[in-house]
């Protein structure tokens, strides 16, 4: 089989491969760039294997970088661009269920397809187009079937994070996982025990926001990968799934644009409180902003549900927080109220839309430095904005202090 590779990102990496080639070295893309080449589907980046030792390719290219040189991977800056090209490699045993303990460099194509996960993941084109498949995965892209390189009991005991990495393919492909390679799965599925919880909750991340997740989502619990996931040991997995599925199913676009909310969902479905989802997210090394959004969610669902949606609290959620809401609401019609155009006709949207600062208070009340009583002002002149009783103008503003804030400490407002 031949392709012409006209994707941009294999146009720019020709040249260099070409110049490995020129060396009598063999150079490839190899991986998921490739896979997704032959499904027509986007690539984001490139895999590039070559028979080239790292100080091989070090002595080709004027411009090189370190990126993992141990396991065979150099970096090449080839006109402002950094690409990584990975020697070909066998790999021994796996102690720590994660990471060879030996990496050896070799000259074949076919012997370093080996050692990769699945059998759609090492397939192999050359600069001319021309595919390298050693293990079939043509054939099971074909019939899309997700199977593991040789046994599959070795791969998993290799990494077990691979066991994630299939269900996180099933969801983003809607393949079917070959039988031996489930029923693998489905046995050493404790041994993820062994895995960070960051790499986890990257292919956990993917697998949610899979096009097919919702024909896919079962695998989670049929598997029983998720008795090895934090919080979902401790519930009835299938339930929470059902009502998962429920709530992402209507939301057509990339699901990625509803990050934040799913795990809204997942919170929510465990039970947790704004505490405990607060912790779960952070185990799950989910960043401070994250969490920070999903409590968020939580906290409009909340008053949505109780009819308690006020302007003050529309201004103090973010415009992502409120837009995920409010697509959820409409693809499930659940709501006939547009929250984020009341966000957007909201007389200011942050403090510094204030016509006053606290700058201008200081020199109203002839103070050199400010304190609690300025944040004080400056919150109560932001909440009567907010709630359209006062006109966002410096004089308005300023003829309201004055009133009611005859001395700093004075806080008999009316």
């Amino acid at each position: 089989m031949k392709l012409t590779l006209n994707h941009p990102l294999f146009q720019s990496a020709l040249p260099l491969i070409q110049q490995i080639e020129s060396h009598g070295y063999e150079a490839y893309f190899i991986g998921g760039c490739v896979r997704d080449t032959l499904l027509n589907r986007p690539i984001n980046d490139i895999d590039i294997a070559t028979s080239a030792f790292p100080q091989e390719i070090a002595e080709i290219f004027s411009h090189t970088v370190d990126v993992g040189i141990e396991h065979g991977t150099i970096g090449i800056v080839y006109h402002g661009e950094l690409y990584e090209v990975t020697t070909f490699r066998s790999e021994s045993t796996y102690t720590d269920h994660r990471r060879p303990d030996e990496v050896t460099f070799i000259r074949s194509l076919e012997e370093d397809t080996l050692r990769r996960d699945f059998t759609i993941n090492a397939l192999a084109f050359d600069v001319r187009g021309k595919l390298y498949d050693y293990h079939g995965g043509l054939d099971d892209l074909q019939q899309k079937i997700i199977r593991c390189v040789g046994q599959p009991y070795e791969r998993f005991n290799e990494d077990a994070l691979r066991m994630m990495r299939a269900i996180r393919f099933a969801s983003q492909l809607g393949f079917k996982i070959e039988d031996n390679t489930l029923q693998a799965i489905e046995t050493l599925s404790p041994s993820l025990a062994h895995i960070a919880i960051e790499r986890i909750r990257i292919e956990f991340i993917k697998f949610l926001e899979g096009d097919y997740f919702t024909q896919t989502a079962h695998l989670l619990e049929t598997t029983h990968l998720s008795a090895q996931l934090p919080g979902f040991d401790q519930v009835n997995v299938k339930r929470l799934l059902d009502r998962l599925i429920e709530k992402v199913k209507p939301l057509q676009a990339s699901r990625s644009q509803y990050r934040e909310l799913i795990w809204a969902f997942i919170t929510q479905l465990l039970g947790y409180s704004e505490q405990e989802t607060m912790r779960y997210l952070k185990d799950w090394t989910h960043s401070n902003d994250f969490i920070r959004q999903v409590v968020q969610i939580r906290e409009l669902l909340d008053l949505i549900r109780k009819n308690q949606v006020t302007a003050m609290a529309i201004y103090t959620l973010d415009t992502g927080v409120i837009r995920q809401v409010q697509d959820y609401l409409d693809a499930h019609h659940l709501s006939v109220e547009n929250y984020l155009l009341q966000k957007e006709q909201l007389p200011i949207q942050t403090r510094k839309e204030l016509a006053i600062d606290g700058k201008r208070l200081m020199d109203m009340f002839n103070l050199n430095r400010g304190g609690p009583m300025i944040g004080e002002i400056l919150a109560n002149l932001e909440m009567r904005v907010i709630n359209r009783q006062l006109e966002n103008k410096s004089r308005v503003l300023e003829d309201y202090v004055r009133q009611h804030y005859s001395v700093v400490g004075d806080m008999n407002v009316k």
